[in-house]
């Protein structure tokens, strides 16, 4: 236990109390500042605090970034003026503040975590799919953000019809084309699989999909597409629909609408997957990158929706990293204009939820997310930021069953059980706590 100041932070308990109030924070936090107090004879590397309290589990440092700035919160502090927390530039952290206090000493170690049971392989669900990011084979193999952005549009527009589990985006691009099929199959639970490549130039398209059933390995269906730039709409929308007719046999009527794609500009759907291209790489140079991508998107055409809820979660994240008020109105503004100009589209009401939850409006955040989830109740990205909200409450039992109900939604996916596994140790759960970082360990080895 350690008392510095007005505040005492009792880790056994996961506390954090200033007086006899318990101030809110996320036991990760507690976790850093904990380690950060029990080291504070020296400088903390960035490195080190990840390998500690992450252990075993990769996340970016906009992570640590963030959960810098939330435990500055929690303490009042400044980053500008720091009375606990300094920000030693180029090398770490060290918490500078007077500790009075240091009887029982409590640094984190990597609880004990039961060996991993070997995964015993279930038959994927029939209607089950991932799609993988596409190949680029144009001349200067510079289109990669096409060919992701592409698998990600098809992604999207799958995952709209409720009667198929598709894998998201954050976990499929773990996994490149030319990994074995069955082996796809089996780390996934999939029982489909859609890969292809890209050829583009100038203004012409090459496109070759293929379907693969992973259990035979052999092709379902395959399809390929000489076209014109221009058209890459109307070839995303057939490739979609002719994947869910195999998959479903017959298209339900209410299904038809999924498969329209949101009108835009050729040019500025490019700038647009690029956004989203440095959106997924989530570091702090990447989110400015996103920023400026999605900027010219709004520039070329004002009312693309995702557009601007990209550039709202982009400057979303920057408003976490760096607290700067401009950025959060900005981002604010633009998951408004997002939501109005496609109130239909789930992704709208996700992104306007996080902004909201940066903004520590959680009422509100819930609301967003509770439409979003009505419009796609498999919507995994949903779920999972929802979890978040709350966390930031402080209603654990509530996270808890929405981490949960994103983990059945993305099996394959080891957010989820990431989120578990410390939540269920917060509540004193310790045997769903260790089945949880079990699970995560079980699906990150899956990746290597």
């Amino acid at each position: 236990m350690y008392r510095f100041g007005e505040f005492e932070l009792d880790l056994d308990r996961y506390e954090l109390r200033r007086g006899s109030e318990v101030v809110k924070a996320e036991p990760r936090i507690l976790e850093v500042l904990n380690y950060l107090i029990s080291q504070r004879e020296r400088v903390v590397s960035k490195e080190e605090l990840l390998d500690t309290i992450w252990k075993d589990v990769h996340v970016s440092e906009s992570a640590l970034t963030t959960t810098i700035r939330d435990a500055r919160r929690a303490l009042n502090d400044s980053p500008t003026e720091p009375q606990w927390i300094r920000t030693i530039y180029g090398r770490g952290f060290r918490f500078v503040g007077t500790v009075s206090d240091t009887a029982r000493i409590t640094t984190p170690v990597a609880p004990a975590v039961a060996a991993p049971a070997p995964i015993v392989a279930e038959p994927a669900p029939a209607k089950s799919i991932a799609v993988l990011p596409f190949t680029d084979l144009s001349p200067g193999r510079d289109q990669s953000h096409f060919c992701d952005g592409m698998a990600e549009e098809l992604i999207n527009t799958l995952t709209r019809i409720q009667e198929l589990r598709v894998i998201s985006r954050a976990t499929a691009f773990d996994f490149r084309s030319d990994d074995d099929v069955r082996d796809l199959g089996r780390k996934l639970a999939v029982r489909h699989v859609l890969r292809g490549s890209v050829r583009k130039s100038d203004d012409r398209l090459r496109i070759t999909v293929h379907l693969v059933d992973t259990q035979s390995g052999h092709h379902v269906w395959s399809e390929k597409y000489d076209r014109q730039v221009g058209d890459i709409f109307a070839v995303q929308e057939e490739i979609a629909e002719k994947t869910a007719r195999v998959l479903l046999g017959v298209l339900a009527e209410r299904n038809r609408a999924a498969f329209r794609s949101t009108p835009v500009r050729i040019d500025a759907y490019e700038f647009h997957l690029k956004g989203r291209t440095y959106l997924s790489e989530a570091t702090p140079e990447s989110f400015d990158s996103a920023v400026g991508m999605f900027e010219l998107t709004i520039d070329f055409d004002p009312e693309y929706a995702p557009a601007h809820a990209g550039l709202a979660d982009a400057l979303a994240e920057l408003f976490t990293i760096r607290g700067d008020e401009a950025l959060r109105k900005r981002a604010e503004e633009h998951a408004k204009r997002a939501v109005e100009l496609a109130p239909e589209l789930a992704e709208t009401h996700i992104s306007r939820g996080h902004v909201l939850t940066v903004e520590e409006r959680y009422d509100e955040a819930a609301k967003e997310l509770d439409f979003a989830i009505s419009i796609n109740p498999r919507s995994a990205e949903g779920h999972y930021r929802y979890g978040h909200v709350r966390v930031r409450e402080g209603k654990l039992d509530a996270a808890a069953e929405m981490f949960e109900h994103a983990a059945r939604l993305q099996p394959a996916d080891f957010r989820p059980t990431l989120q578990l596994a410390w939540i269920y140790r917060a509540l004193g759960r310790e045997k769903e706590a260790a089945e949880a970082e079990s699970r995560t360990h079980v699906l990150r080895a899956l990746r290597k």
